[in-house]
């Protein structure tokens, strides 16, 4: 998957925005925009589905931003794995502060 259309709502019973994410076939799922990460000069998003099974384990889903308008998943596990620290530090430090 690359290109992926990019469909920005915010529903009412939720705080999170969340994101239709549409690939090659035409298969859409819904995402929740867990948050943002600058990194290396690029920015990512960090999502989350929306539907998951009861006992499923939850990926968080690394994908960066093409031209402010698109999201690509991003393939180089290092930074994959480097976006997912630098956001979990962020929410750390957050919850430091509340």
């Amino acid at each position: 998957m690359s290109d992926l259309e990019l469909e920005m709502n915010t529903p009412d019973e939720e705080n999170l925005p969340t994101i239709m994410l549409t690939d090659e076939d035409g298969t859409e799922e819904a995402f929740q925009v867990m948050g943002f990460q600058a990194y290396q000069e690029r920015d990512f998003a960090i999502l989350c589905p929306v539907e998951i099974e009861d006992g499923a384990e939850v990926g968080l889903v690394i994908m960066e931003s093409v031209g402010g308008n698109s999201l690509e998943f991003v393939e180089d596990e290092a930074v994959t794995e480097a976006v997912f620290n630098l956001f979990m530090e962020t929410l750390a430090i957050d919850d430091d502060e509340a």
